[in-house]
């Protein structure tokens, strides 16, 4: 049971992994088409915030001095742009949460686990929680960049 749930993670994520570059290098190749500036544009265009009325900014203006808001960073826009932190943050953790399964489960065992396998599963929970921790920060930055 064991070897089935650790080759069945495995196999899960490297076919997750090989969708997940198939889906990027898809993308990618239809932004490089000649009409994917247009729907770029059009996109653009939807996502505006529609400007308060004149009146409603001249009496803003006198009541209370407002600060522009600041542009995001480079940094934060990079960031926004990049989305695979969320996909692969959940995958580690299902993966985790297997390898702790198959943990608890070989402490029933009369053979020993390898002492390897306690290190991999207790790195995969580190890994889970940097993927999450940087999905969060992903999804902050969007929001960050949608603002603008």
């Amino acid at each position: 049971m064991a070897y089935l749930l650790v080759m069945g993670g495995l196999a899960l994520s490297v076919f997750f992994t090989l969708g997940w570059g198939l889906i990027c290098a898809t993308r990618w190749l239809a932004g490089r088409l000649p009409g994917a500036s247009r729907q770029s544009a059009r996109r653009s265009t939807r996502r505006t915030p529609a400007r308060p009325k004149a009146a409603t900014r001249s009496r803003t203006r006198q009541t209370t001095p407002a600060k522009a808001p600041s542009e995001p960073w480079r940094l934060t826009c990079w960031l926004a742009r990049w989305r695979s932190p969320l996909p692969l943050g959940l995958l580690a953790l299902l993966l985790y949460g297997g390898g702790r399964l198959v943990d608890y489960g070989m402490t029933y065992r009369p053979q020993a686990a390898p002492g390897e396998f306690h290190g991999l599963v207790s790195s995969l929970g580190w890994a889970a929680a940097a993927l999450l921790i940087l999905a969060g920060m992903n999804l902050l930055a969007l929001w960050r960049c949608r603002r603008q």
